[in-house]
């Protein structure tokens, strides 16, 4: 892990769409959904875009946060 202080804009867009993967990956194990497809489908566009900024706003605040303390 990076320390947080390590981190771009571009390392924290880059965390934000793992984030989305992992998401996506999480319900589809627990779901038992075996193909990818949907995911790829439904979180194209719009839809990728806000998710992701909704993660990228997260990070920044973790990143705010630690920063402080």
């Amino acid at each position: 892990m990076k320390p947080w202080h390590e981190y771009t804009d571009e390392g924290i867009e880059s965390l934000a769409e793992d984030a989305l993967n992992a998401a996506a990956l999480l319900i589809q194990q627990r779901l038992g959904v075996e193909s990818g497809d949907l995911a790829g489908l439904f979180f194209s566009g719009r839809a990728e875009h806000d998710v992701k900024e909704w993660f990228c706003r997260y990070i920044k605040a973790e990143l705010r946060d630690a920063e402080g303390k």
